[in-house]
């Protein structure tokens, strides 16, 4: 089956096929998840299941589901992040509009992919794309990625199915990241960086990688430490790297609320050494106190602030939680 490619989601596949199988496939779906957790794969699927001509669960055999697997369907636009802002911007959303009127060329429906849509600011430009996803023509199929679903307009919301992902488990995340390394990193380090990722496989692949998400990561990883350790010289000296850096700011929080919520997890089931002592010196009252304090921050982090006063805020906060 076509969405056996997709690790776990087991409700999401099943919901998926039978809807394609009746024909049935929405205007628009609304995939949710953190980057890493296959919500664009999905999307990539969901998108060869559309415009298969041969089965409405999709083949994954056919001219048309290769073609769309591999991002090359005529039928099939991807929309993503766009120059510095790191958005979908207006223009490229009138452009939709005005593209989305031509029927398909190849494939039994045309697919809008609007990849990331990350932030209330950049969400509320898809009110431009309203009128056509409240009253979309027959053959036209929107699919957009999301961190999370409130950063969308309700009028938006109304109009799609919402489909959450769900993350495998560390063994089977490790598992197909060794697959996408080509072996070239070991099993017990690969379930270790899964454990500590909860079983995001994207993530999980970047850590094991020389990318800057990596980078990124290891410096959430040492903060939390310092934290936990009570270094409070040390958090502020990590936290002074990000202070011309916005997106990378905002790729620390979502690094470190991986990582607490792992910690508050350990606290519970432990499974990983290195995570469970860590943890064993954090109340769970204070990982929570910090999960509140990073999430609030994320909101405040999609609007243009003044980034070095809000790193000392952050800093300032996350230490009051630990220290009392």
């Amino acid at each position: 089956m076509l969405l056996d490619a997709l690790l776990s989601n087991e409700q999401n596949k099943a919901a998926l096929v039978r809807l394609g199988a009746d024909g049935r496939l929405p205007h628009a779906i609304i995939l949710e998840g953190e980057r890493g957790s296959g919500r664009f794969t999905l999307a990539r699927l969901i998108s060869a299941m559309a415009v298969c001509r041969r089965s409405g669960a999709g083949c994954g055999e056919c001219p048309d589901c290769k073609m769309a697997l591999e991002g090359q369907h005529p039928d099939v636009e991807v929309f993503a992040k766009s120059g510095g802002q790191g958005t979908l911007t207006i223009k490229s959303l009138r452009t939709i509009n005005q593209s989305v009127a031509t029927p398909p060329n190849q494939g039994r429906r045309r697919v809008v992919i609007l990849r990331d849509i990350q932030d209330i600011a950049q969400a509320r430009t898809l009110n431009t794309l309203l009128k056509v996803i409240e009253e979309p023509p027959e053959y036209l199929m929107f699919i957009i990625t999301v961190d999370n679903r409130e950063n969308l307009l309700p009028t938006i919301l109304s109009r799609c199915l919402l489909l959450r992902m769900e993350l495998p488990s560390p063994e089977e995340c490790a598992g197909r990241v060794q697959e996408l390394l080509e072996g070239g990193v070991g099993a017990q380090e690969a379930l270790r960086m899964a454990r500590l990722c909860g079983g995001n496989i994207g993530r999980t692949a970047q850590l094991l990688s020389d990318t800057p998400e990596a980078r990124v990561m290891a410096d959430a990883l040492a903060l939390s430490k310092a934290l936990i350790g009570h270094e409070r010289y040390q958090v502020l000296r990590l936290l002074q790297r990000y202070e011309r850096d916005r997106a990378g700011y905002r790729e620390l929080l979502c690094d470190l609320r991986v990582i607490f919520s792992q910690l508050v997890e350990q606290k519970y089931q432990p499974q990983d050494e290195e995570l469970s002592a860590l943890s064993q010196r954090l109340t769970a009252l204070q990982g929570i106190k910090i999960l509140d304090i990073i999430d609030d921050m994320s909101r405040t982090g999609q609007f243009n602030l003044n980034l070095p006063l809000t790193l000392t805020r952050l800093g300032a906060r996350l230490t009051g939680a630990v220290l009392g």
